[in-house]
């Protein structure tokens, strides 16, 4: 009587929509892809190309512009055989590129008690945010200079800088 009552319909729509199955990515073998269940899994729910470059810098930036079909099936494949969601998957997936060796590292620590890393908020402190744009604007300033002065010469200005430095060789 008891394996009857195992199989037969239950009576409550309630007791249907109280058990909740955890979904992952699923892998098609005849495409050989894998691809999401849900729209939480989906490219457009994680971070842009440009969450990838402020947590992990410029290698995963570049990876995901230079190929972001693979990029998505690694981070759907790390979604599924881990069970992390979509934002915690590619923080993952960034910091693997990035440095595969202290990813892994990281990971294995982990395993052995170490307290897990959050990567998917990772380097997204403000005021590391604020003080990395304002580098990244220095330096790009003086890379468009120095582009510049290679390519037209050097003008008044440039000639002043020149100038004074060897003044100040000639000094010492």
């Amino acid at each position: 009587m008891m394996i009857a009552h195992a199989f037969s319909p239950t009576s409550t729509a309630s007791s249907i929509t109280s058990t909740k199955l955890f979904m992952a990515p699923k892998y098609d073998k005849s495409s050989q892809l894998w691809s999401p269940t849900r729209p939480e899994e989906e490219a457009s729910a994680g971070y842009g190309v440009f969450g990838s470059l402020l947590r992990q810098g410029p290698v995963p930036f570049v990876q995901r512009l230079k190929d972001p079909a693979m990029y998505e099936q690694a981070v759907l494949k790390m979604m599924a055989s881990e069970g992390m969601d979509r934002n915690e998957a590619q923080g993952n997936m960034d910091a693997y590129l990035q440095n595969p060796n202290d990813w892994a590292l990281q990971k294995y620590e982990e395993k052995n008690g170490a307290p897990k890393f959050d990567y998917a908020n990772a380097n997204m402190d403000p005021k590391q945010l604020v003080l990395t744009g304002l580098w990244s604007a220095l330096l790009f300033s003086i890379a468009v200079r120095a582009v510049y002065v290679l390519t037209t010469g050097c003008d008044d200005f440039c000639q002043d800088i020149i100038s004074s430095l060897l003044l100040r060789m000639n000094d010492s």
